[in-house]
């Protein structure tokens, strides 16, 4: 599977973790959902995709390089917008709502007209949200092969 597909694979997990409308009310729902640790879990799968390419590297070069061109809190108001952008503000309290409470999440989503619309709006979508994360994040993958083309040729001399 090629880096894009790992990276692309990871952010939609996080993208489907939660969605929002407005995007302050994206925003909140991104807080709630952790992006955190998702975001740790792409610099994982990124470095790990990159060490076949760069096995010369130290895996904490590649995931400090990661992290330098993949920025958390850009990240985080690109899902927004992509958030907002889908969902409105009802279907985003109902998302936010589940985060909060995972221990309930199928009863919320399934428990409700209004969750089991939602749960189809989100398959419907995900096709959209694969192809703007895979976008978002096309434009990081050119630097982060320059930024570590540049330490593969620091340790040539």
């Amino acid at each position: 599977m090629s880096m894009k597909k790992l990276t692309l694979a990871a952010l939609f997990a996080a993208a489907l973790a939660g969605c929002g409308g407005s995007k302050d009310k994206a925003e909140e729902l991104i807080e709630v959902s952790d992006l955190g640790k998702h975001y740790g879990t792409i610099v994982e799968i990124a470095s790990a995709g990159y060490a076949r390419q760069y096995p010369m590297l130290d895996r904490e070069q590649i995931r400090n390089v990661i992290r330098d061109k993949v920025d958390q809190d850009d990240l985080k108001n690109q899902m927004a917008e992509i958030y907002a952008d889908h969902f409105d503000d009802d279907e985003l309290d109902l998302m936010i709502q589940a985060n909060k409470h995972p221990e309930q999440t199928m009863a919320i989503i399934l428990g409700s007209k209004e969750g089991r619309a939602l749960a189809e709006k989100v398959m419907e979508v995900q096709t959209t949200v694969a192809q703007d994360m895979q976008e978002a994040m096309a434009d990081s993958e050119a630097d982060i092969i320059d930024a570590l083309d540049d330490l593969k040729d620091e340790l040539k001399g």
